[in-house]
C-alpha cells in the first residue's frame, strides 16, 4: 500500500512528507483519503504535509483504521522532525528512494525495478502532449498507421558508418524498437543520452525492412507557463557548496569574512539581517581516501575530527540561521545516489540549527521549492554532451531539467543505488535548482527555474590541476525568495565585494 500511495502522489506531481504518509497508512481507506488530500493541497502546491492530511480528516471525517499511528520513522537519516520550527524552516520530505526495500533481490532485478520506476515517472509527464498524438506502446506499433508516437528509454545510441545518421534503440515495458534520426534533421540537433526517457514522433517508411524515421523528439522538460512560487515577505537564502573542511586548501580567511558579513560586521548590515537560510550543497568535509594520495592534502586526517571542525565553522555563523546541509561524494555516507543524509553520529557534532537532508533533496524555503543536488553526475554528463565543460555547469543543469533527471546514465562515474523508486527524477518542477561539485560558480535561468552552481570554499589542489579544473572559490549566491533576484557576494579577495550582482 505504501508504494501505491507514493505512486499516486507522484502521478499528481506531489511529494509526500513522511508524517503525512504514516498518517494516511493508519486510515481504513488511505487511497480515498489521498484523493481528498490532493483536493485540499490544490494544483499549485507540490507538497503533501501532515497538516494537509489532518485538515482532510477534519473536513471529510475519515475513520482511523485498526493500526496504531506510529511516529515518523522513515524520514531520511539525520532528519529530526521535532527540531523543525513552523513555516520558516525547510522540511524534509519522505524519500522512498532511501528505503532499500526487500532484501535478497538479485542485482539485475533490482536495477530493472529502478529503471521501471524512472520510466513510469517520466512517461507520466510526457503522456497527453499534443506533439505525441497517436501514442502507442512499442508492441502495438503498426507500420500501416503512418505517423505514430512512442515513449521510450534510450538503450543504445550509435552512428551509421556511411552517412552518419543516428540510430536509437528505445524500449518501454512492452518491447524495444530501433529508429533512425536523420543527420541534419531537427531531432538530430540534440545529443541523445543512454538511459534518458524521450517521446518520439515516428513515421514508418513504405519500403519494408527500413527503420522508422524520427520526425520530432519530446523531452519531459519544465512545463511552459507554470506559476512560480515566491515568498510573501522579504527573506534571503545564501547558497554555498564544497566547503571541504579538513583540507589544507580550505579558505579559512574567506570563511571568516563570510561569517563577519552574516554577523552584520561588514558592509550592508541591513542586507545581512535579511538572510534567514543557508544551503550547503555537499562535500562538507574533504573526507578520507577519496582520490589518490589525498593524505598529502589533508590538514585533519580523521573523518570525525573533520566533521567536528565543520561544526565549529558553522558555529561561527549566527545561530538564528536555518542551515540545510546535504552530502556529496567526499562525505561519510554511502556514495551511491540518492545518498542518505548524514547519520546521527555526525549530526551530533553540528549545531542545533542545522538540518541534514539527503542528496538530492527537494524542500521548501518560505514556499519556494528548491531542488538541491551535489552534482556528481557532471562527471558523466560533461564528457557525453558536446561542448560541455566544468567551467559552464549551468549548461549541463539545463539538460538535467530538460530530461527531468539529475543522473540518468548508468555504469559511469556516478554510482546509482538499485532502489525501488528512482529518487533522481526531478518532480515536482522546482523554482531553484542548486548544485556544486564543479568548484566553479554559475548563475542562469531556464524556463522559470533559477540555476545556481554554488561556489567552493577550497583553493585549487594538485589533483584539480591534474584534471584541468580551475576553481572559482569563495563566491556566495544570495537569493531574495520574494522575487528570486540574486546578488553575488565575492569573499575571495582581501576585502569582500558585496555589491556585485548576477542576473
Amino acid at each position: 500500500m505504501r508504494e501505491h500511495l507514493v505512486a499516486y502522489f507522484e502521478a499528481h506531481h506531489k511529494l509526500v512528507e513522511s508524517g503525512a504518509l504514516n498518517l494516511l497508512l493508519a486510515q481504513s481507506q488511505p487511497l480515498i483519503l489521498s484523493r481528498q488530500v490532493v483536493e485540499v493541497a490544490g494544483a499549485e502546491n507540490p507538497f503533501v504535509t501532515q497538516e494537509m492530511v489532518e485538515r482532510a480528516l477534519s473536513i471529510h471525517g475519515a475513520i482511523m483504521g485498526p493500526r496504531a499511528l506510529r511516529p515518523a520513522t522513515d524520514a531520511p537519516m539525520g532528519y529530526d522532525r521535532s527540531r523543525a520550527a513552523p513555516a520558516s524552516v525547510p522540511y524534509a520530505l519522505v524519500a522512498e528512494g532511501f528505503n532499500p526495500g526487500p532484501g535478497g533481490r538479485e542485482p539485475l532485478e533490482a536495477y530493472g525495478t529502478l529503471f521501471q520506476s524512472r520510466y513510469r515517472a517520466l512517461s507520466r509527464i510526457l503522456k497527453g502532449r499534443p506533439e505525441l498524438s497517436n501514442l502507442r506502446p512499442v508492441r502495438e506499433l503498426r507500420s500501416t498507421e503512418g505517423a505514430s508516437a512512442v515513449i521510450g528509454m534510450v538503450r543504445e545510441v550509435h552512428e551509421t558508418s556511411e552517412k552518419h545518421h543516428v540510430v536509437l534503440t528505445v524500449e518501454d515495458e512492452t518491447g524495444s524498437l530501433e529508429v533512425l534520426v536523420l543527420r541534419g534533421s531537427p531531432p538530430a540537433r540534440a545529443t541523445y543520452l543512454v538511459d534518458e526517457v524521450v517521446g518520439l514522433k515516428i513515421a514508418f517508411p513504405r519500403e519494408p525492412g527500413r527503420l522508422p524515421k524520427v520526425l520530432a523528439v519530446e523531452r519531459p522538460e519544465m512545463p511552459p507557463g507554470r506559476s512560480q512560487r515566491r515568498s510573501e515577505r522579504t527573506s534571503r537564502v545564501l547558497f554555498l557548496s564544497d566547503t571541504h573542511v579538513g583540507s589544507r586548501s580550505f579558505l579559512s580567511d574567506a570563511w571568516g569574512m563570510l561569517a563577519d558579513f552574516l554577523k552584520e560586521k561588514g558592509p550592508e548590515p541591513e542586507l545581512a539581517r535579511e538572510v534567514e537560510h543557508v544551503v550547503i550543497a555537499g562535500d562538507l568535509v574533504d573526507g578520507i581516501g577519496i582520490y589518490p594520495n589525498q593524505e598529502r592534502d589533508l590538514a585533519i586526517g580523521d573523518i570525525f575530527e573533520q566533521y567536528g571542525e565543520f561544526g565549529k565553522r558553522l558555529r561561527e555563523l549566527p545561530s538564528r540561521l536555518n542551515i540545510v546541509v546535504l552530502p556529496g561524494n567526499h562525505d561519510a555516507v554511502c556514495p551511491a545516489e540518492p545518498q542518505p543524509a548524514l547519520p546521527e553520529a555526525i549530526t551530533s557534532r553540528l549545531p542545533e540549527n542545522v538540518r541534514a537532508v539527503g542528496n538530492p533533496s527537494t524542500f521548501a524555503l518560505e514556499g519556494v521549492v528548491v531542488e538541491a543536488y551535489h552534482g556528481r553526475s557532471f562527471d558523466d554528463l560533461i564528457p557525453a554532451l558536446p561542448g560541455a565543460s566544468y567551467a559552464r555547469p549551468t549548461d549541463v543543469m539545463k539538460r538535467m531539467l530538460a530530461m527531468r533527471h539529475l543522473a540518468p546514465m548508468y555504469g559511469g562515474r556516478t554510482p546509482l543505488a538499485p532502489l525501488p523508486r528512482d529518487g533522481l527524477v526531478i518532480d515536482p518542477a522546482p523554482d531553484i535548482l542548486v548544485t556544486g561539485h564543479a568548484h566553479t560558480y554559475g548563475v542562469d535561468q531556464y524556463r522559470g527555474v533559477l540555476l545556481l552552481n554554488a561556489s567552493t570554499w577550497q583553493a585549487e589542489t594538485e589533483y584539480q590541476r591534474m584534471r584541468n579544473i580551475s576553481p572559482v572559490p569563495a563566491h556566495a549566491a544570495l537569493v531574495n525568495l520574494s522575487d528570486l533576484t540574486l546578488r553575488t557576494l565575492d569573499f575571495s579577495g582581501a576585502t569582500p565585494a558585496i555589491g556585485s550582482r548576477a542576473a
